[in-house]
């Protein structure tokens, strides 16, 4: 069985709103050709757990798709949001860093899945 790293996230469970929110605000951007993306997105936000004692286990290409809604909306916040801020930068920062996030193949991850 070939078996691929996790990377294990912890959500605390002032941040599980914000990062549900970011999922779906980066689920509703997606058009309809990017169906396997958002098939990830959708598998991410399911698994979101309900305590902070469980991590949210991210594979490669729900560690890409993770990192690219928190930064999204981080992106379009603005200051008067500064709590969201906060925990979205928390959330970020205990996701790896940016360019190792960016040298994931999203297309080569979903062809290993078979999606």
């Amino acid at each position: 069985m070939d078996s691929h790293p996790v990377f294990p996230l912890i959500v605390h469970d002032d941040e599980r709103g914000i990062l549900r929110l970011a999922l779906k605000a980066y689920r509703d951007d997606l058009g309809h050709e990017e169906h396997r993306v958002a098939a990830v997105v959708d598998g991410v936000a399911r698994r979101v757990p309900e305590d902070e004692a469980t991590p949210l286990e991210l594979d490669a290409a729900d560690l890409k798709v993770t990192w690219s809604a928190l930064h999204t909306l981080l992106d379009d916040s603005v200051r008067a949001q500064q709590a969201d801020r906060e925990h979205l930068r928390a959330l970020l920062d205990r996701l790896p860093g940016e360019h190792d996030v960016r040298a994931i193949d999203l297309d080569t991850e979903l062809a290993r899945r078979g999606a």
